[in-house]
């Protein structure tokens, strides 16, 4: 994949891996990296999200309608027949977003749902870091429903409710890679966003930048190197004996980027602090740690639904995981 393959970009990104993988050991949560093939490059994640959620190969526009004018099941459904509550943090979406009701998500929050009071950054709605703690505090560390009712997916999971699929888009790697934020500690201190105020104005603005296709290069360098350093502060500081968290990139950046015939295999990080949660990912062709494994015919993403679940299901949950 470019990051790691890529001279331009490895010498920036390299090292931010390493860091991760030293520090969420450190952490005591255990960690393995594998590879996906993306059915789109340079946009239409939403490819990408349907071809993981449903199973089936989305490589264009038409198959995704299609789906979603079907009553195909998805990954959101196996969750929900095991006894999941199912959330979408997504902040990009600033517009109707109908799809969310057609995925049958118990709760979706939209940009307009999330309390963010900071300041957009160009394109960026919020950086990933006030994305990561909303999940944190909004869903997973949310008082219990009362009477011990079932919550809707907007709380009460660690705190007496349901256990939670959540399905949460991340945009800071997202062009046009500027400004270029650090991670904020403690994470007590990202509150309700306003900290982010400083970095309203900071860096060149999206048109001072892309007038130089090198420096664009180097600021998509640095913006896949600050979501991977918060992923990392995340995982160290949330991740525990309830959590597997599953990070994966949606598609490959735009040629510019990457070159002609650049293959379309992004990264897939899976976090746990029981190593047996990780079993299944190693046996499938992960390895240990925070670089991939070297495959000449990695799985596409339309692979993942029916071995998630083959591998993480029971005989007392065999409607998912």
């Amino acid at each position: 994949m470019t990051v790691l393959d890529d001279d331009r970009y490895e010498p920036v990104v390299r090292p931010r891996l390493d860091a991760m993988e030293a520090r969420v050991a450190a952490a005591g949560v255990h960690m393995a990296t594998g590879v996906m093939v993306a059915p789109s490059q340079g946009g239409q994640s939403w490819l990408g999200h349907g071809s993981v959620l449903s199973g089936l190969w989305l490589e264009n526009q038409l198959r995704y309608d299609l789906l979603m004018a079907s009553e195909r099941g998805t990954l959101i459904d196996d969750f929900r027949a095991a006894g999941y509550s199912t959330v979408a943090i997504m902040p990009a979406i600033t517009m109707a977003w109908p799809e969310g009701e057609r995925l049958r998500y118990d709760r979706v929050y939209a940009h307009a749902d999330i309390d963010y009071h900071g300041p957009p950054l160009n394109w960026v709605t919020m950086p990933d870091q006030f994305t990561w703690s909303f999940l944190q505090r909004a869903v997973l560390d949310a008082e219990a429903p009362p009477n011990g009712e079932r919550g809707d997916g907007a709380g009460g999971i660690r705190a007496g409710g349901s256990p939670v699929f959540a399905e949460v888009g991340l945009i800071s790697s997202h062009a046009p890679w500027t400004p270029i934020l650090p991670v904020v500690e403690p994470w007590d201190s990202v509150g309700d966003g306003t900290i982010f105020e400083r970095w309203a104005d900071a860096g060149e603005t999206p048109e001072e930048l892309w007038r130089d296709s090198d420096r664009v290069r180097e600021s998509y360098a640095l913006a896949v190197g600050y979501a991977v350093d918060v992923l990392s502060s995340y995982v160290a500081n949330f991740v525990d004996d309830d959590v597997l968290l599953i990070a994966m990139g949606d598609h490959q950046p735009a040629p510019l980027i990457t070159g002609d015939d650049a293959p379309r295999s992004v990264p897939v990080h899976v976090f746990a602090t029981d190593p047996d949660l990780l079993a299944p990912f190693l046996a499938w062709g992960f390895e240990a740690g925070a670089f991939p494994p070297d495959l000449d015919d990695p799985p596409r993403m339309d692979a993942f639904r029916g071995w998630f679940v083959d591998a993480f299901s029971t005989a007392s949950s065999p409607g998912g995981p």
